[in-house]
């Protein structure tokens, strides 16, 4: 008899399990958010699909805006002359990156649980 094949990379990535489903979900979720800031911003920014652009990435673009773009706008000087009043891909980019952000709190938050339970199981002397 043969033995079976050892899993390559890309077969972590389409066989289904708990995990992989989740990166997949962590992927689509992303993928959506830029998918529709995009679509706002070809649609030339309506005022209800900003609202929900704002929604989809709402407390990693609030984070992204505090912890990165304030400390730069204070460290360059005032960047207000050199927005452009049409079509721009940073608004997009910026949605995304807070969809990131949102998705890098969950992976933490849901590591530091499983850490703690561990942590109590093998204190336990049950």
């Amino acid at each position: 008899m043969s033995r079976p094949a050892a899993p390559t990379e890309a077969d972590a990535w389409s066989t289904p399990g708990p995990r992989r489903k989740a990166r997949r979900f962590a992927v689509g979720y992303i993928g959506l958010v830029l998918a529709v800031a995009l679509a706002n911003e070809i649609a030339g920014r309506p005022s209800a699909l900003d609202a929900t652009t704002a929604l989809m990435s709402f407390p990693g673009a609030i984070l992204l805006l505090v912890v990165v773009v304030y400390p730069l706008v204070l460290l360059l000087g005032d960047g207000s002359g050199t927005e452009e009043a049409g079509f721009s891909f940073l608004t997009p980019l910026f949605q995304g990156a807070g969809a990131l952000v949102n998705v890098l709190i969950v992976w933490g938050v849901i590591a530091l649980v499983r850490h703690f339970r561990n942590e109590t199981h093998r204190s336990c002397s049950c």
